[in-house]
């Protein structure tokens, strides 16, 4: 039976999995009660800043259509997405914000890695489900955040491009050389200014590794304003390993093939022209998402282990939509589309 009481464990994150089930089903029979727990005004403030997790962004992407709707079709859209939303906060995983208001920030263990961003600013991501999460961010980053890692960034990320993490987590770096990235993870910060690497941070582990699959990072670390490690520039195919217990720093390679890295597709050149219409010719998909960021302008990543083998043959016309064309090309391939705010999001299955 749904009652007062569950419906309030619900929306407090206190549910089980089953009982969440239950209620999300309740609410799509009854969105009207969703008013009364989530005000639209809320849901998307919520939506418009980016909380959700990556099934929302699906459930977005696959109603974006009825966004032309009148306007009380619309309400009742926003609703069902809400509760969409809610569930998937419940039982998948993802930005926690909606569902776990008063959560309690991850300690990072060292007064040196002392979170220095104001608190309204702050943005957390808690990935509770058993997947890696890829996170857009605002500077055009991509985070692929593993499973139980959390991380913390400010909403103003453009300016401000540190991370303090908890966990593991790959990092695709935009590069900026006004604005350095820093991932600060124990007792150590790792700065790059465009690149890709690994940091794990594991609560109660001993050791904290970085590891470096293109560009170049500067490695420090610091325990109460006193150096822990001699400052370390690792190169492509190097890996730092950090003992707490000991202080020890070590520096060796690793085995970089089979590091499949989120890419952008495209170039940040202006000054392409759309023609009136454009064909493909058995093209691999790789050229093919090039070509429409770069006539778009609309950023699209991907994993090119997951495009490899697709070639693509098609005509599309100047007035089609990039995302009806990405659906047309992923849909037939087994791809999963993603859209959020930075652009789009293209994954295998």
């Amino acid at each position: 039976m749904i009652n007062d009481e569950l419906l309030k464990r619900f929306f407090s994150n206190q549910c089980t999995p089953e009982e969440a089930r239950r209620v999300a089903s309740y609410l799509q029979e009854h969105p009207d009660m969703l008013e009364q727990y989530l005000p639209e005004e809320e849901f998307l403030q919520l939506q418009e800043d980016g909380h959700f997790p990556e099934i929302v962004s699906q459930l977005w992407l696959k109603n974006i259509h009825q966004q032309t709707a009148p306007a009380n079709n619309r309400n009742k859209w926003i609703k069902r997405l809400a509760i969409a939303a809610v569930t998937a906060g419940v039982l998948i995983g993802g930005t926690m914000l909606l569902l776990n208001r008063d959560h309690q920030q991850p300690a990072t263990g060292n007064p040196d890695m002392a979170i220095t961003i104001p608190a309204e600013q702050q943005q957390l991501t808690t990935n509770t489900s058993q997947k890696a999460m890829a996170i857009v961010l605002p500077d055009g980053s991509v985070v692929r955040l593993l499973p139980a890692a959390t991380m913390i960034y400010n909403k103003q990320f453009r300016d401000n491009r540190s991370i303090y993490l908890t966990g593991e987590a790959d990092f695709t770096v935009a590069a900026d050389k006004l604005h350095p990235f820093i991932v600060y993870s124990g007792e150590l910060y790792t700065t790059a200014l465009g690149t890709f690497f690994r940091v794990k941070a594991i609560p109660g582990e001993d050791m904290i590794t970085v590891r470096l699959n293109n560009g170049k990072v500067l490695v420090q670390g610091s325990v109460n304003k006193k150096k822990v490690i001699n400052d370390v520039v690792l190169t492509p195919g190097k890996e730092l390993r950090y003992y707490r217990k000991t202080g020890k720093a070590l520096v060796s390679d690793f085995n970089t093939r089979g590091a499949d890295v989120l890419v952008k597709a495209g170039n940040n050149s202006t000054g392409y022209t759309k023609p009136d219409w454009y064909k493909f010719s058995n093209q691999p998909m790789s050229q093919v998402l090039d070509q429409l960021s770069n006539y778009y302008g609309i950023a699209i990543y991907y994993y090119p282990s997951d495009v490899t083998e697709i070639y693509f043959d098609g005509k599309f016309e100047k007035t089609d939509s990039l995302e009806k064309i990405l659906t047309d090309l992923t849909l037939p391939n087994n791809l999963k589309l993603i859209r959020n705010d930075s652009g789009f999001i293209i994954k295998r299955k």
